[in-house]
């Protein structure tokens, strides 16, 4: 069960979406139990298209639209009556997320039916959700209520990094690390002689819009660099109409708006990987980084975080740089360095697609989860 399906939401519908797909890979049988709100079909219907046309039966129900919070909360009564009626039928409910209407009540049902429950919150039962991305008091109290009947009630958290496990303090509650499917299939482990082409250095920024992803840094860092001939691609949801103003604003005042160019959203995004040296991800916290993962899936260095669970794998196969904080200074240095080295940006890149193969399968994914299906479905982990 997820929220939605909705691409606007960013990495947890397509991490939900490849993981399902890499399920129906290994011969797991699997249904998809979402909400859809009005108007947002044109974004839901690449993801149902895809699980769709791999065999996977997808159910929509409609959010009830007359309380702006229980839809924000994708409150459904169709879902509610659903699930009382045929969740019996399944072994195993996996809840995509937490702060939902479908994870609170998939996992009351789920309860009195007796059935296994594996929860994957996707960042949102650690600390730094908790703590820093709620906006008020009475949110932050909720959400530590909800967490404490999440951790007494699952039979398994799927975390998507050791960071993501160590900031979600889930005490005694049985845990699995289980990196995200990235890609369906092996891709060669060295890049083509053409990769790398002469020009201005490119950078790529994939993600939304948004405050915590930290595009105001790269703007920043390429106004301190206007000697150099940076090129900027920023790509992903438009996020808040209000903070995209304030971005754009931010790259006229610093005079490097004809160095940026801002392409939207890509359900394909090949060509902006293909045409970028260097991926940033200066967000001040990430669970795990999908858009890191997907950019060594294909080659390209990175630049990310310490505080992102993907540095793990970016640190340990030497795929690009890890900064030890989320700063216009460590970015910018970053960058100079990728800029300055085009050798050490291919062993990057070439290191990244050897940690793909290795880490980010479907192959790599459906194989711990279907240990974990088998393990849950013996009752030898049964919290009942």
């Amino acid at each position: 069960m997820t929220p939605t399906l909705s691409s606007a939401f960013g990495g947890p519908t397509s991490t939900t979406v490849n993981g399902l797909l890499a399920e129906r890979n290994a011969g797991i049988r699997s249904s998809i139990i979402s909400t859809i709100s009005d108007g947002d079909e044109a974004n839901v219907t690449p993801a149902v298209s895809r699980l769709s046309s791999a065999g996977i039966d997808v159910k929509m129900f409609p959010r009830i639209r007359f309380l702006a919070k229980a839809e924000a909360w994708g409150f459904s009564t169709r879902m509610i009556f659903w699930m009382i009626r045929n969740l019996k039928n399944f072994d195993i409910v996996h809840l995509q997320y937490v702060w939902c209407m479908s994870s609170i009540c998939g996992t009351l049902v789920a309860r009195i039916y007796g059935l296994s429950v594996v929860i994957t919150p996707h960042e949102s039962l650690t600390n730094y959700d908790i703590d820093v991305a709620s906006n008020s008091v009475p949110k932050r109290r909720l959400k530590m209520a909800l967490k404490w009947f999440y951790l007494r009630t699952a039979d398994r958290l799927v975390f998507m990094s050791d960071l993501e496990h160590r900031d979600t303090e889930s005490a005694s509650t049985p845990f699995e690390l289980i990196s995200h499917a990235v890609q369906e299939s092996v891709i060669p482990s060295a890049l083509p002689s053409e990769h790398q082409v002469d020009g201005p250095f490119r950078i790529a920024f994939l993600g939304r819009n948004i405050p915590k992803k930290g595009i105001d840094l790269i703007i920043k860092a390429l106004g301190r660099n206007q000697d150099r001939p940076w090129k900027l691609f920023v790509a992903g949801p438009p996020g808040t109409l209000e903070f995209a103003a304030e971005i754009q604003e931010l790259a006229e005042s610093l005079g490097v708006s004809d160095a940026v160019s801002w392409v939207g959203f890509l359900s394909n995004r090949q060509e902006l990987f293909d045409n970028c040296d260097v991926l940033a991800m200066p967000s001040a916290y990430e669970g795990f980084g999908m858009v890191a993962a997907e950019a060594m899936c294909r080659g390209v260095p990175v630049i990310v975080p310490r505080l992102s669970g993907v540095a793990e794998i970016v640190s340990e196969y030497e795929a690009g740089i890890v900064m030890s904080e989320s700063s216009v200074e460590c970015l910018e240095a970053a960058l100079l360095t990728m800029d300055d080295n085009p050798r050490m940006r291919r062993e990057f890149g070439e290191n990244g697609l050897l940690a793909a193969n290795s880490r980010l399968t479907y192959e790599a994914y459906a194989s711990s989860t279907s240990a974990l299906y088998a393990t849950l479905i013996s009752g030898s982990s049964s919290r009942m």
